[in-house]
């Protein structure tokens, strides 16, 4: 056996086999993922997931170029929405504080803790909505 460092596409796989074996445990899970596109480039997208009755964020991200057009919020939105039609109860999701907690408040999310500082000088911030 050898010990390697890993690409992009490796921690990918790594990823999806992690979700499939937390499905084991976690039923019911349910993808909440969505993306923009802008003259067939992704500019954002959000990746979401449930499971019981909990949606967690995993990422939200939109180019520098097209923030400040609502594209993350139309996003979270969205999530929000499907989440709540699917008989979803929460929404659970972390950030730091350099992206955008500021953001999250002004979307209704409450901040459970932080973790300040986390990583050097940033705090991590973990947030909760109930829908």
């Amino acid at each position: 056996m050898q010990l390697l460092k890993s690409t992009s596409e490796q921690n990918d796989d790594i990823h999806q086999r992690l979700r499939a074996y937390n499905r084991r445990y976690m039923r019911d899970f349910r993808d909440f993922s969505f993306h923009v596109e802008d003259d067939g480039r992704m500019v954002a997208g959000i990746v979401a997931g449930s499971t019981f009755r909990t949606v967690e964020v995993e990422f939200l991200f939109v180019d520098e170029d097209f923030r400040g057009r609502g594209l993350g919020s139309a996003l979270l939105r969205k999530v929000e929405e499907d989440a709540r039609a699917a008989g979803m109860e929460h929404v659970l999701l972390n950030t730091y504080s350099f992206q955008a907690p500021g953001f999250y408040r002004k979307m209704g999310y409450t901040q459970l803790f932080a973790i300040d500082p986390c990583l050097g000088e940033y705090a991590q911030h973990f947030f909760w909505k109930d829908l």
